[in-house]
């Protein structure tokens, strides 16, 4: 009889023969996912306090739970193993569940920037459209639309050698045609690149809107989150594109780690483009710290007494 481990062998002989350790890119991404993590908790406390009232908010708040669980599976776990050197015959079960969370959340961020993307533009157009009702009703279609890509397309698998993420599992020869999502590719392409369109035409009304007096402060308002958007928007565009193309054609290193990098940045960027750009949340997370605002007449007093 052969023995078991000559038919299945541990997964050290796997990451021995077709894995290479990453240091580099792995401790990176750790890091960069325990302190995005860390960030999150205050953030989505101030965020959770405005989705009671705004529908905006709601969608904000939602996508920060989406990045949090998508930061654990393309940034933290996603260090770990190439740190070791995994590939999916390491650890076929840990590599998929971490490919599925990932493929998953990463879908489910895309439709709903959409969707967030849509309620801005409506709400600048005055088109009440977005009822506290509704909202949470777009909200359960964008879940679904997570969890489908979740359970039922295939998953995204580490590869410690690729520095990346992949459908080919790479077990003999590279078939990246034969290991392909085309939902995700057609999510990458259709969804995310429409967001990017509808991005442009609120920039393109908040321009005209501001000749107007009577939406100035509206407009104002939508200024700062069109900002912030446009930013995370940019990176969801640039992992878009990056990860359709290394799946379908051989992409040099570089291509494949500015793809990741950029995947890991449109769930990480988030909390930082808030405490620095949106003054609701950044008020919020002052008091929840504890942190009073010093004016400067306060300063100005206590230097003359």
């Amino acid at each position: 009889e052969v023995p078991f481990s000559v038919i299945h062998p541990p997964g050290d002989y796997w990451t021995q023969k077709d894995g290479e350790k990453q240091p580099v890119f792995g401790y990176w991404s750790v890091t960069w996912g325990v302190v995005c993590e860390i960030l999150y908790i205050p953030i989505t406390i101030a965020l959770y306090e405005e989705a009671k009232k705004s529908s905006c908010y709601k969608i904000m708040l939602f996508l920060a739970y989406i990045d949090i669980i998508a930061i654990f599976a393309n940034s933290v776990f996603f260090g770990i193993l190439i740190i070791q050197g995994y590939v999916f015959c390491t650890n076929p079960w840990f590599v998929w569940m971490v490919g599925c969370i990932g493929l998953g959340m990463w879908c489910g961020a895309s439709a709903n920037c959409l969707l967030l993307v849509t309620n801005r533009l409506f709400e600048l157009l005055n088109y009440a459209h977005f009822t506290p009702r509704r909202t949470v009703q777009y909200l359960f279609l964008t879940s679904i639309y997570m969890f489908y890509f979740t359970f039922l397309t295939p998953p995204i698998l580490t590869n410690s050698k690729g520095k990346g993420m992949f459908f080919d599992p790479f077990i003999g020869e590279a078939q990246l045609e034969k290991f392909s999502n085309w939902p995700h590719t057609a999510n990458n392409l259709i969804v995310v690149m429409a967001t990017a369109v509808l991005y442009i035409s609120l920039c393109i009304v908040l321009v005209v809107k501001q000749g107007g007096d009577g939406h100035s402060v509206r407009v104002k308002q939508n200024k700062a989150i069109f900002i912030q958007a446009t930013l995370i928007c940019f990176f969801n565009v640039v992992a878009s594109l990056g990860y359709v193309y290394m799946n379908f054609f051989q992409a040099p290193p570089a291509l494949v780690v500015i793809g990741h990098i950029n995947w890991q940045l449109s769930h990480g960027a988030p909390p930082y483009i808030y405490l620095i750009l949106n003054k609701t949340v950044q008020e919020r997370c002052r008091r929840l710290l504890g942190i009073r605002r010093m004016r400067i007449s306060t300063i100005h007093t206590t230097t003359h007494t």
